[in-house]
């Protein structure tokens, strides 16, 4: 099959797009900056002829035109931003930046490759949540309403896609230790210093924040294996979900 994965600069993208190019499969493995195209090359090898690595920016337009023109008969929406913060604090405009790479990015992206898929009966559209996505994480608000926008998403257009044999499929990894939560745990200390309700709290918030990221798991061979189920399996379930919950 070939197959578009968005967001294989690293982690779970990469992992899952390494598995099913090693399976066979025709891979468009794609980044959002070209400054990490040449390192997701080496990643691959020199062997990898079944791989294309490009820039794909999922909220720049002439980028989804481009990747447009690729025939391919699944798309693995991975891209995805995140920020933390308070809701009562956090800029607005952070927040704003998050839905639109989250939501806004991948509901663009997957609108240009469903005509063609409706049209041959036939394709699929997998969207990577997150158990954030399931379970609402206080001071991680930002990242997880994206993700509980992609079920809704996801459910939707599964319905809508059914009359037209196109699956629709939703992955929900929980924590793996990629630099991913880390990272986004950390963009609030940007800007808390300023915060008039919480700067009090901060102690307790820390330590909440180190449970979570204790608790990852520092493979993430588990959900990469159930992104290729997800790809793969004939009559593929609604959800995959891994670490076993």
């Amino acid at each position: 099959m070939k197959i578009l994965i968005t967001g294989c600069k690293g982690g779970i993208g990469l992992d899952a797009a390494k598995r099913l190019a090693a399976r066979g499969h025709t891979i468009y493995a794609t980044v959002h900056s070209e400054g990490s195209v040449g390192s997701v090359k080496t990643a691959f090898g020199a062997g990898a002829a079944n791989v294309t690595v490009e820039k794909l920016d999922v909220t720049d337009a002439a980028d989804r035109e481009k990747a447009s023109k690729w025939d391919i008969d699944v798309l693995i929406n991975n891209a995805a931003i995140g920020d933390s913060g308070p809701l009562a604090e956090i800029d607005l405009d952070r927040i704003r930046r998050v839905l639109d790479v989250n939501i806004f990015g991948a509901l663009e992206l997957t609108r240009k490759f469903i005509p063609r898929m409706a049209e041959r009966k036939s394709g699929r559209i997998i969207f990577i949540g997150s158990m954030a996505g399931l379970m609402p994480t206080p001071f991680l608000a930002p990242y997880g309403m994206s993700k509980f926008a992609l079920e809704s998403i996801a459910f939707s257009l599964r319905t809508e896609m059914k009359p037209f044999g196109v699956k629709v499929v939703m992955v929900n990894p929980g924590g793996y230790h990629t630099d991913f939560n880390q990272k986004n745990i950390g963009k609030k200390y940007e800007w808390i210093d300023s915060s008039l309700l919480y700067r009090g709290h901060m102690d307790v918030i820390k330590k909440a924040e180190d449970m979570i990221v204790r608790s990852e798991l520092k493979d993430t061979s588990s959900i990469a294996r159930q992104i290729v189920k997800a790809v793969e399996d004939k009559r593929p379930k609604r959800r995959y979900v891994a670490p076993v919950w």
